[in-house]
């Protein structure tokens, strides 16, 4: 290990320590379906006359919050309802949003949408709160320092875990930067997992969701200084999104299949908060700000490839996870086989569920032009914040994505 590397793990572990004092997956969750019916009483209980609802236009055409609406009238709580959010939250969206909390007198905020809508009315809540820290200035590690207002999480995606996360992702629309912003302060006070709200998800959103929050799962428990406790949450995400993810892809609704997805995701998203991502994501983000390709979708393509690249590093662990999958009763299967075998057998695995959803094998829009471009943002993006199993300098990721260009 050179001194640069060696930096960069003495830096992952105190952060590791860190965050081991303030573990994710503490807030309150509500769960089971129907549960979004009890979102009014409790606003009533925290003294809340007025809360902002962030959604898509999509979520209130289709009639999903109607009744909570009115609900929440009838118990004395104005709704105030912005639904500006596209796939790729941006700066001008998050602001919007904040202008709209702070001018209309809200005194929460409920989200209830995929990780877009999600990651906005954190970042939302954050510029509420700290008018003076533009979200470029937010980006990276603990730069918001505040206190939120109420927020609450309703996710209709089993995908991002932005319910329980301290992360937000947000598109600076004027350079197609992705801003990773980090803070304790951003994981909602209350998550709500609700299955009947994800029955209208169309297939493809559900198989990029899901394959986000297995890639969530994933590189958490291969990365360095990943707790017992939050491989415990890692290895419980991987089995439940294993045995349910195609079952929720074929049979939309399917509630019990949609209730594990969920639960699958949260896990996920503890495991993830706690134990970073890796290269995967750091990729990802590059790729969707310059291509404006779903995240779920670019996750999904690049997780098999840079596992694959890793090599020897991560096959203890995926070896344990595609032993605990095999256990778990998702599929029969005999453990033996050496840590390499299984470890191949784990790749294979996601290759085979990336295909039997129609999930491209290729990064079919990345170019030659690009790839310095993109090699550099990961870079930034993953060192030192992220503990990967192995350290890439840019040239190395530069070689990688050079290797995925379609020829």
């Amino acid at each position: 290990m050179n001194g640069k590397h060696a930096i960069y793990r003495t830096y992952q572990a105190l952060c590791a320590g860190m965050l081991r004092l303030f573990p994710a997956g503490k807030q309150k969750l509500v769960q089971g379906d129907g549960c979004l019916a009890r979102i009014p009483e409790l606003l009533k209980i925290h003294g809340i006359k007025a809360v902002q609802i962030i959604t898509t236009p999509g979520t209130v055409r289709r009639g999903t919050i109607a009744p909570l609406l009115t609900e929440c009238e009838e118990a004395g709580v104005r709704t105030v309802l912005y639904t500006g959010v596209s796939p790729d939250p941006t700066v001008a969206e998050v602001e919007a949003a904040a202008e709209c909390f702070f001018v209309s007198g809200c005194e929460a905020i409920l989200a209830i949408g995929g990780g877009s809508v999600m990651d906005c009315a954190k970042v939302a809540g954050a510029r509420a709160v700290r008018r003076d820290l533009p979200v470029e200035k937010m980006s990276g590690l603990l730069k918001i320092h505040k206190k939120l207002p109420l927020l609450l999480a309703v996710p209709t995606t089993a995908g991002t875990g932005s319910e329980v996360t301290l992360a937000a992702v947000i598109t600076d629309e004027t350079c197609h930067y992705k801003h990773a912003i980090m803070d304790y302060c951003l994981m909602p006070r209350y998550a709500f997992l609700d299955p009947g709200l994800c029955c209208s998800l169309p297939p493809d959103m559900t198989a990029y969701s899901g394959m986000d929050a297995l890639t969530h799962a994933v590189e958490a428990y291969c990365n360095r200084f990943c707790s017992t406790e939050m491989k415990a949450h890692a290895r419980k995400a991987v089995c439940l999104i294993s045995a349910n993810l195609l079952t929720a892809y074929r049979e939309p609704e399917n509630k019990a299949a949609r209730m594990n997805m969920l639960t699958g995701s949260y896990e996920a998203g503890i495991a993830f908060t706690n134990a970073y991502v890796g290269y995967v994501h750091a990729i990802a983000h590059g790729i969707g700000g310059l291509y404006h390709v779903p995240h779920g979708e670019a996750n999904a393509i690049l997780l098999p490839k840079v596992l694959a690249a890793y090599g020897s590093a991560v096959y203890e662990p995926l070896a344990e996870l595609e032993r605990e999958v095999r256990a778990s009763g998702a599929e029969d299967g005999s453990h033996a086989g050496t840590d390499a075998e299984l470890a191949g057998a784990f790749i294979e695995r996601i290759r085979r569920m990336n295909q039997s959803m129609g999930i491209p094998e290729q990064l079919v829009m990345l170019r030659e032009e690009d790839v310095p471009e993109l090699a550099a943002r990961a870079i930034k993006e993953g060192n030192p914040n992220y503990p990967v199993p192995v350290i890439w300098e840019e040239e190395q990721m530069r070689a990688f994505l050079t290797e995925q260009v379609p020829k």
